[in-house]
């Protein structure tokens, strides 16, 4: 019997070594866990700024092209103002489309007949 107690307690206790290798595989599983979490975190965060950024340059190239189009507004609006701000321009839509006569001051004669009588 105390052959068998020996056997039961000898195999049981455990090495320093055995002890140090379980350690060992739990902390390189941690790691690697850590790491991957790290790798994960890193990804989405480098998807979630490229597609902001991608966001900003099409709003960008939007905006870009709308001033393009106000300019060229802008340009065509004052040589609109150019062109009917001409004094030619102002008589012809006058008389054209307005139904406006000269203003120049004129003396008009009425001339009144008197009937005979008989």
């Amino acid at each position: 019997m105390q052959s068998n107690r020996k056997i039961m307690i000898g195999s049981n206790v455990k090495t320093h070594l055995d002890v140090g290798k379980g350690q060992l595989l739990d902390n390189k599983v941690v790691f690697f866990l850590i790491i991957m979490i790290i790798f994960v975190i890193t990804l989405v965060g480098y998807m979630y700024v490229r597609n902001g950024l991608d966001s900003l340059s099409s709003r960008n190239l939007a905006m870009k092209s709308n001033n393009a189009q106000l300019h060229q507004e802008i340009l065509y609006l004052e040589s609109e103002i150019i062109d009917l701000s001409r004094p030619g321009q102002i008589q012809r839509i006058a008389k054209e489309q307005l139904g406006m006569v000269n203003s120049k001051p004129q003396a008009d004669a009425i001339f009144v007949k008197k009937k005979n009588d008989r």
